[in-house]
């Protein structure tokens, strides 16, 4: 009995070491200081997947007051597929960034992600809405493409 509890403890704790890396490695790909230098934006913070409605991504930035910023999906390559076969979300490609990458959606008047695969990964960035700025995405394909850069070099 004693034995077997040992060996559970240390699977669990295996475990909870692997979702830690996970986490940290995230944390890696892009970082605060990251999407302020690439925004021109100070004060962002990172707030939890679920802390707020909009904040479904695995890294979520928000500007000081908690307004969603952007949201940066991290999933394994297959997911690419998935997310570009999606009815109206796949816009245009867009060159040498990744593997392969694409803008979207393909509906309404902006274009707000940027989704693009390397390697093993699928990432999504997505813009919110600037309210305050007439319903503008807070960043540009420009800018979104800037950010993807950086996570690339880190894939």
């Amino acid at each position: 009995m004693c034995k077997n509890s040992i060996v559970i403890g240390l699977c669990v704790a295996s475990l909870c070491t692997v979702a830690l890396a996970q986490q940290t490695d995230q944390k890696e790909l892009l970082t605060i200081t990251d999407v302020e230098a690439v925004t021109g934006i100070a004060g962002i913070t990172l707030v939890p997947r679920g802390s707020q409605m909009g904040a479904g991504g695995d890294l979520n930035f928000a500007l000081a007051d908690k307004t969603l910023l952007l949201t940066v999906g991290i999933q394994d390559a297959a997911m690419y597929d998935e997310w570009k076969s999606q009815e109206g979300f796949f816009h245009e490609a867009v060159a040498d960034l990744g593997d392969e990458a694409f803008r979207g959606p393909n509906f309404g008047e902006y274009r707000y992600t940027l989704i693009f695969r390397k390697g093993a990964k699928a990432i999504a960035l997505s813009s919110f809405f600037n309210m305050e700025a007439g319903g503008t995405p807070f960043l540009s394909q420009e800018q979104l493409g800037d950010i993807a850069r950086i996570v690339v070099t880190r894939l």
